[in-house]
């Protein structure tokens, strides 16, 4: 009876490691597959600045998880606000968040993403190592992936719900700057300024 038990846990265990090593390698395919799509929109010499930024963030939308971004960047605020508040503070976060992907882009030149290590510590969670290398120096950026337990309307079935850019998390710096505005500010006061910007 033992040898049985033993014997379906190592199976199970088994199992779970082939399909975490599955779930890995479709992650890691269809993230190259995003970044030499956004290639060779940024080389389409046809796009101007407007066109080539809203074509990449349209390819890379689906890849994000921008509401649950905006939720993770108020922490406990969030569950104070109202639902038009909530509503509005996510729509203004990702509006935002594409405003600083497509001025970064502007700065792109021929770098060249590599994918270092991928690390799955849970079923449900995959942080992707990579590096953004260019003829100077390698710019090391970590990719924070979740799946959702249904998967969400216009969405990949793993989405990014965090950056970490040399070391520093989008999240928690985005988390930072807004718990020290609202000390002295209300969250309309934050949507104006996030607005502003």
């Amino acid at each position: 009876m033992f040898k049985k038990v033993l014997f379906i846990l190592i199976s199970l265990t088994i199992l779970n490691q082939n399909l975490m090593a599955n779930e890995q390698k479709n992650l890691k395919e269809h993230f190259l597959k995003k970044i030499a799509e956004v290639i060779v929109i940024v080389k389409n010499k046809e796009n101007n600045k407007s066109m080539r930024n809203s074509k990449i963030v349209a390819t890379l939308t689906p890849m994000f998880d921008f509401e649950l971004m905006a939720k993770l960047s108020l922490g406990k605020t969030w569950k104070t606000l109202t639902a038009i508040e909530k509503k509005k503070f996510v729509s203004l976060y990702v509006e935002r968040m594409k405003k600083s992907y497509s001025s970064k882009i502007d700065s792109y030149s021929d770098e060249k993403v590599e994918i270092s290590s991928l690390i799955q510590p849970k079923n449900n969670r995959i942080k992707l190592i990579t590096n953004l290398v260019s003829q100077n120096e390698k710019l090391e950026v970590v990719y924070k992936f979740y799946k959702p337990k249904k998967q969400k309307t216009n969405k990949d079935r793993w989405l990014v719900y965090d950056v970490i850019i040399l070391g520093v998390s989008i999240i928690k710096t985005d988390k930072a700057q807004f718990k020290e505005f609202l000390q002295t500010n209300n969250i309309s006061e934050l949507m104006k300024q996030i607005s502003a910007n």
